[in-house]
């Protein structure tokens, strides 16, 4: 009740701002992170100077470079694997 009467207060404006914060962190919760990242660029759009969201994206940078990282090494750790294999 108390949500639903903050938000009726609210501008659109406002009101679609907390809209994309909410699915990015929705998504970002079950590490989706790039849809995550993409709803935060669309809310850093409507408030440019909101550390929150710059932090936000900024994670999602963070832990999309990890996971491109662990990919690369996986990837070499298959070709290994396979070679040794061959090699038998």
């Amino acid at each position: 009740m108390e949500r639903q009467l903050l938000e009726s207060t609210l501008t659109p404006a406002e009101r679609k701002f907390l809209d994309l914060m909410r699915h990015g962190d929705n998504f970002l919760r079950i590490e989706l992170l790039r849809p995550a990242k993409s709803y935060y660029k669309k809310a850093l759009e409507l408030s440019p100077n909101t550390k929150e969201v710059q932090m936000k994206i900024a994670e999602c940078d963070r832990l999309l470079a990890f996971e491109s990282k662990v990919i690369r090494i996986l990837v070499v750790i298959g070709v290994i694997i396979i070679i040794a294999l061959l090699l038998i």
